[in-house]
């Protein structure tokens, strides 16, 4: 019997003792108060894990069970449980599948167990991220912005934007764009480019108002844009981008395979 002058609310929870090789039903007493909340579980990978099957509301001098909640889900709200910055799972199995937050930068994603890889991120979750593309030749001011999702295991969506804001066009060395996270090599991949030149000059500062190319990556932390020429003789075509005029856009985007499990150029 309820003796308490404040309700309780208590939690029947399945008990896996892994150690045992048992499984029980077992009834958690939540603490009474004026708003009750049912108890924590234990889960712990590797030994006792508890799952929530139900909520039971209990009022001061009732033998009888007042109301029960049905909460046949995973702890967390449904998701898996968490794989921490400092806690991968010791005893993981292939196609083990847990959602990770980082502490540092807060990014969440489902991680998933695979036998000759390890654990690796199959899937970003909630808003894209972001990152600031770099050039690797810099002859002027230049502003940037970068957005980049994961979207299978080693597979990552990105998009680059960079505008040349120094009021002068750049030219004569070949200019590459930064990614989020190397690329693998091995193979040659490819995504797409465009140059937008929307802005007034001798004319368009000697290149056409919309080039449209593409950017290769041999593997590594840089893609590089290719263009068709910008002359009048078709025979010259396609070349590294080496033409960046003032207040022109560079917009570079598309999916890669990325280097997560440090493959190189194998």
């Amino acid at each position: 019997m309820q003796t308490s002058q404040s309700p309780r609310v208590d939690l029947v929870v399945l008990e896996l003792d892994m150690a045992a090789g048992m499984v029980r039903s077992r009834v958690l007493k939540g603490q009474p108060a004026a708003a009750p909340v049912p108890p924590g579980v234990r889960q712990v990978q590797g030994g006792v894990w508890q799952y929530p099957l139900a909520e039971v509301a209990v009022k001061q001098g009732i033998t009888a069970v007042q109301s029960i909640r049905d909460v046949r889900t995973l702890h967390d709200a449904g998701r898996p449980p968490a794989v921490q910055d400092t806690a991968v799972p010791a005893q993981a199995t292939p196609g083990d599948l847990r959602y990770y937050k980082s502490a540092s930068t807060g990014a969440e994603e489902l991680h998933m167990y695979a036998a000759n890889g390890g654990w690796s991120i199959v899937s970003a979750v909630g808003k894209g991220r972001t990152y600031t593309p770099r050039l690797s030749w810099n002859n002027g001011s230049y502003s940037a912005k970068g957005r980049y999702q994961w979207v299978a295991s080693n597979i990552i969506q990105f998009t680059a934007n960079i505008t040349n804001t120094s009021g002068r066009t750049w030219s004569g060395t070949q200019m590459n764009v930064s990614l989020p996270t190397k690329s693998r090599g091995g193979t040659w991949q490819l995504v797409t480019a465009t140059l937008m030149n929307n802005t007034t000059g001798d004319p368009y500062e000697g290149m056409p108002n919309y080039v449209i190319g593409n950017a290769f990556m041999s593997g590594g932390s840089t893609t590089q844009p290719v263009f068709q020429t910008y002359s009048q003789n078709a025979m010259n075509g396609g070349d590294w981008w080496e033409r960046f005029p003032k207040n022109a856009t560079l917009v570079v985007s598309g999916i890669y395979e990325a280097d997560y499990y440090h493959e190189g150029n194998g």
